[in-house]
Protein backbone atom coordinates (compact mmCIF):
# COMPACT_ATOMS: atom_id res chain seq x y z
CA UNK A 1 0.00 0.00 0.00
CA UNK A 2 1.39 3.37 -1.03
CA UNK A 3 1.54 5.90 1.78
CA UNK A 4 0.87 9.55 1.07
CA UNK A 5 2.55 11.95 3.48
CA UNK A 6 1.80 15.62 4.04
CA UNK A 7 4.55 18.20 3.64
CA UNK A 8 5.10 20.70 6.48
CA UNK A 9 6.90 24.02 6.74
CA UNK A 10 9.71 24.67 9.21
CA UNK A 11 7.16 25.67 11.87
CA UNK A 12 5.33 22.35 11.63
CA UNK A 13 2.34 23.71 9.72
CA UNK A 14 0.88 21.71 6.80
CA UNK A 15 1.63 23.29 3.43
CA UNK A 16 -1.08 21.52 1.43
CA UNK A 17 1.54 19.57 -0.50
CA UNK A 18 2.06 15.81 -0.33
CA UNK A 19 4.71 13.26 -1.28
CA UNK A 20 4.70 9.49 -1.68
CA UNK A 21 6.61 7.71 1.07
CA UNK A 22 10.11 6.88 -0.09
CA UNK A 23 10.40 9.76 -2.54
CA UNK A 24 12.67 12.73 -1.82
CA UNK A 25 11.25 15.58 0.23
CA UNK A 26 11.59 18.93 -1.59
CA UNK A 27 14.13 21.33 -0.09
CA UNK A 28 12.62 23.47 2.68
CA UNK A 29 9.81 21.02 3.47
CA UNK A 30 9.49 18.49 6.25
CA UNK A 31 7.74 15.19 6.97
CA UNK A 32 6.10 14.53 10.32
CA UNK A 33 7.37 11.57 12.38
CA UNK A 34 6.05 10.32 15.70
CA UNK A 35 7.32 8.17 18.54
CA UNK A 36 5.09 6.87 21.31
CA UNK A 37 6.35 5.31 24.51
CA UNK A 38 3.93 2.93 26.22
CA UNK A 39 4.64 3.03 29.96
CA UNK A 40 3.16 0.65 32.52
CA UNK A 41 2.61 1.51 36.19
CA UNK A 42 5.48 -0.84 37.14
CA UNK A 43 7.88 1.61 35.42
CA UNK A 44 8.56 -0.62 32.43
CA UNK A 45 8.02 0.58 28.87
CA UNK A 46 7.47 -1.28 25.62
CA UNK A 47 10.21 -1.72 23.03
CA UNK A 48 9.96 -3.69 19.80
CA UNK A 49 12.60 -5.24 17.59
CA UNK A 50 12.63 -4.24 13.93
CA UNK A 51 11.87 -7.01 11.45
CA UNK A 52 14.67 -8.39 9.23
CA UNK A 53 13.36 -6.65 6.10
CA UNK A 54 13.41 -3.17 7.72
CA UNK A 55 16.21 -0.63 7.83
CA UNK A 56 18.02 -1.08 11.17
CA UNK A 57 16.85 -4.71 11.25
CA UNK A 58 17.15 -6.39 14.63
CA UNK A 59 17.47 -3.10 16.54
CA UNK A 60 15.19 -2.29 19.46
CA UNK A 61 13.08 0.88 19.51
CA UNK A 62 9.94 2.43 20.90
CA UNK A 63 6.89 2.51 18.63
CA UNK A 64 6.80 5.11 15.88
CA UNK A 65 6.66 6.01 12.23
CA UNK A 66 5.47 8.53 9.66
CA UNK A 67 2.26 10.49 10.04
CA UNK A 68 0.04 9.83 7.04
CA UNK A 69 -1.72 12.47 5.00
CA UNK A 70 -4.65 14.02 6.84
CA UNK A 71 -3.59 12.78 10.29
CA UNK A 72 -2.54 14.89 13.24
CA UNK A 73 0.62 13.87 15.08
CA UNK A 74 -1.49 12.38 17.89
CA UNK A 75 -3.62 10.40 15.43
CA UNK A 76 -0.49 9.10 13.71
CA UNK A 77 1.05 8.05 17.03
CA UNK A 78 -2.09 6.15 18.05
CA UNK A 79 -2.34 4.49 14.62
CA UNK A 80 1.31 3.40 14.74
CA UNK A 81 0.79 2.01 18.25
CA UNK A 82 -2.28 0.04 17.13
CA UNK A 83 -0.70 -1.21 13.89
CA UNK A 84 2.67 -2.21 15.33
CA UNK A 85 1.60 -3.58 18.72
CA UNK A 86 -2.17 -4.08 18.74
CA UNK A 87 -2.47 -1.63 21.65
CA UNK A 88 -5.36 0.83 21.34
CA UNK A 89 -5.39 4.23 22.93
CA UNK A 90 -7.31 7.51 22.94
CA UNK A 91 -6.02 11.02 22.28
CA UNK A 92 -6.95 12.03 25.84
CA UNK A 93 -4.47 9.42 27.15
CA UNK A 94 -1.51 10.92 25.29
CA UNK A 95 1.09 13.13 26.90
CA UNK A 96 3.15 15.26 24.51
CA UNK A 97 6.83 14.91 25.37
CA UNK A 98 8.42 17.33 22.93
CA UNK A 99 9.18 17.98 19.31
CA UNK A 100 12.46 18.05 17.42
CA UNK A 101 13.32 19.23 13.92
CA UNK A 102 16.14 17.47 12.06
CA UNK A 103 17.17 16.30 8.59
CA UNK A 104 13.89 17.07 6.82
CA UNK A 105 11.73 15.70 9.64
CA UNK A 106 9.69 17.15 12.43
CA UNK A 107 9.58 14.45 15.09
CA UNK A 108 6.87 14.54 17.79
CA UNK A 109 7.22 12.47 20.95
CA UNK A 110 4.33 11.10 23.00
CA UNK A 111 3.82 8.91 26.05
CA UNK A 112 0.82 6.80 26.98
CA UNK A 113 0.35 5.18 30.39
CA UNK A 114 -1.28 1.79 29.96
CA UNK A 115 -1.07 -1.41 31.96
CA UNK A 116 -0.98 -3.81 29.04
CA UNK A 117 -0.80 -7.57 29.70
CA UNK A 118 1.99 -9.45 27.91
CA UNK A 119 -0.47 -11.44 25.79
CA UNK A 120 -2.21 -8.27 24.55
CA UNK A 121 0.77 -7.20 22.42
CA UNK A 122 0.25 -8.25 18.79
CA UNK A 123 3.19 -7.60 16.50
CA UNK A 124 2.83 -6.50 12.88
CA UNK A 125 4.61 -8.86 10.47
CA UNK A 126 7.16 -7.03 8.36
CA UNK A 127 7.48 -4.26 10.95
CA UNK A 128 8.38 -5.88 14.28
CA UNK A 129 9.30 -9.41 15.29
CA UNK A 130 9.74 -9.26 19.08
CA UNK A 131 8.87 -7.10 22.07
CA UNK A 132 10.01 -6.56 25.64
CA UNK A 133 8.94 -4.49 28.60
CA UNK A 134 12.09 -2.84 29.97
CA UNK A 135 13.16 -0.46 32.69
CA UNK A 136 15.09 2.70 31.79
CA UNK A 137 18.26 1.01 33.13
CA UNK A 138 17.69 -2.01 30.91
CA UNK A 139 17.14 0.25 27.91
CA UNK A 140 20.43 2.03 28.63
CA UNK A 141 22.12 -1.40 28.53
CA UNK A 142 20.55 -2.05 25.11
CA UNK A 143 21.93 1.33 24.01
CA UNK A 144 25.45 0.63 25.32
CA UNK A 145 25.45 -2.78 23.60
CA UNK A 146 24.54 -1.25 20.22
CA UNK A 147 21.11 -2.93 20.13
CA UNK A 148 19.12 0.26 19.50
CA UNK A 149 19.03 2.73 16.62
CA UNK A 150 21.99 5.03 17.38
CA UNK A 151 20.48 8.35 16.24
CA UNK A 152 17.29 7.64 18.25
CA UNK A 153 19.15 7.34 21.56
CA UNK A 154 19.79 11.04 22.26
CA UNK A 155 16.20 11.91 21.31
CA UNK A 156 14.75 9.25 23.61
CA UNK A 157 16.97 10.32 26.51
CA UNK A 158 16.05 13.97 25.91
CA UNK A 159 12.32 13.77 25.28
CA UNK A 160 11.64 11.13 27.93
CA UNK A 161 14.16 12.57 30.35
CA UNK A 162 11.76 12.49 33.31
CA UNK A 163 11.71 8.72 32.95
CA UNK A 164 15.48 8.40 32.56
CA UNK A 165 16.86 11.04 34.91
CA UNK A 166 14.11 13.25 36.27
CA UNK A 167 15.01 16.33 34.21
CA UNK A 168 12.40 18.53 32.58
CA UNK A 169 11.49 17.55 29.02
CA UNK A 170 12.32 19.98 26.22
CA UNK A 171 11.04 21.01 22.84
CA UNK A 172 13.18 22.43 20.07
CA UNK A 173 10.26 23.84 18.04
Amino acid sequence: MTEILDLYNENGKPTGGTVLRGTPVPHGYYLLLVSIMTLRSDGRFLITKRAPEKKYAGRWEITGGCVQSGETAAEGALRELREETGICGEAAELKKCGTEKRNGYIHCFFMIHKDVPEDAVVLQPGETDAFRWVTPAEYRTFMRNGQTIPHHNPMILSHYSTLFDGKKQRSSI
